[in-house]
């Protein structure tokens, strides 16, 4: 793991620092348990940021732009699709005690926490990139799918394969007739 993602809050300059740095699929895997690991995998990642500092809050605010691969959610081959956007985060001390049954602010579901004087900019960079991740990876807006009956790819090749064809199951179905 990158140790240049750790910043020393005690020398960070008046005017922040600014960060510019590219990271890839080794490095985001050291960022997740191994059953934990989202489904799709890190090709590269290119990070711009600038870490400022007011008080003993800590702003970090950047931009990213990655490569990610996952299956296509249709036809279940590789696919290689462009994630990004730009990111803000709120950093304060972390509180010594904290009521379990206090209720949290809106302003405090987005405050994140540090301790000492440094903080780490690893796991901030790979929860962006979970977050701009979508949910399903199509290889492209059109993909075709597989065939339920048959199971081939339709992008590649067709099938003979009667479309017709009911489910036993729903069969019954076919003789419910609704009266208006």
């Amino acid at each position: 793991m990158s140790n240049s993602l750790k910043i020393n809050l005690t020398i960070l300059p008046e005017e922040g620092l600014r960060l510019t740095f590219s990271e890839g699929a080794a490095w985001f895997k050291e960022c997740f348990c191994e059953d934990e690991r989202p489904e799709f995998s890190l090709i590269k990642v290119d990070v711009n940021c600038i870490i400022t500092k007011s008080g003993d809050t800590i702003y970090v605010r950047g931009e990213l732009a990655a490569k990610i691969n996952q299956e296509c959610g249709r036809c279940l081959e590789p696919a290689t699709i462009p994630i990004g956007g730009d990111f803000v985060y709120t950093l304060v001390p972390a509180k010594v005690e904290v009521a379990k049954d206090l209720e949290l602010t809106a302003q405090e579901l987005e405050t994140s926490y540090y301790r000492g004087d440094f903080i780490d900019l690893t796991p901030i960079i790979c929860e962006q990139i979970v977050l701009q991740a979508p949910m399903r990876v199509l290889c492209t807006d059109d993909c075709k799918g597989l065939c339920p009956h048959c199971g081939i790819n339709l992008n590649i090749g067709s099938c003979v394969c009667r479309s017709d064809v009911i489910d036993d199951r729903l069969a019954v179905l076919k003789k419910v007739r609704i009266k208006n």
